[in-house]
């Protein structure tokens, strides 16, 4: 069983920067970590070392609960170290304009909204953050809906699924029970119908 992750609520980061990938989030010589308390401290380690702009926002004590981000975010290796530093260094929902594919999936896994914003709903977001940058949003993953702290609303996109994973306590082994019934039925009738499989070990 997971935690419901039913919305993402609070501060939100800039990072206005396309093709940022998951050795920029999580540097590939932190890998052989794999207890996940405490790997938010290796979140954007390099860049921060580089006192890049980009992670400006993590010299402030309150660690931001959203990211905007922009094209590709999460591109590159499959690292599910990625999503597990965001998350344990705060990181409720990263909204951006375009994901890698995996680690749009890695989020959902560990109960991180990964949405998409539309290039026109994405300009007029980075507005309100930029007349408010200590303004309180709220993303709501049932409706997905984003209200902005000036009280406007705007649509985000979830991959297929996603938004009832989240709603969800079930985790992955959780939701193929559901099917054991009908996987054993279907082994089975390959038994019988291919009984020559079960030498092959």
């Amino acid at each position: 069983m997971k935690a419901v992750t039913a919305q993402a609520s609070g501060r939100a980061a800039l990072m206005q920067r396309d093709d940022i990938d998951t050795d920029a989030i999580f540097p590939g010589r932190f890998l052989r970590l794999v207890q996940r308390d405490g790997m938010g401290a290796h979140l954007f380690a390099d860049w921060r070392a580089e006192g890049r702009p980009e992670v400006a926002f993590m010299q402030q004590p309150d660690p931001p609960r959203l990211l905007v981000a922009s094209q590709n975010f999460g591109c590159g290796s499959s690292r599910e170290h990625a999503v597990w530093a965001l998350a344990d260094y705060g990181v409720q929902a990263v909204l951006a304009l375009s994901f890698g594919d995996i680690f749009r999936n890695n989020c959902v896994k560990n109960g991180v909204v990964a949405a998409i914003v539309a290039p026109a709903d994405h300009a007029r977001l980075l507005q309100a953050l930029a007349a408010a940058p200590d303004g309180v949003l709220r993303l709501d993953v049932a409706t997905s809906t984003l209200h902005l702290s000036d009280g406007g609303t705007l649509p985000v996109a979830l991959a297929a699924g996603h938004a009832e994973q989240l709603l969800s306590s079930e985790d992955e082994v959780d939701r193929t029970l559901r099917h054991e019934a009908a996987l054993r039925a279907h082994e089975e009738r390959v038994r019988q119908q291919q009984p020559w499989l079960a030498s092959l070990g």
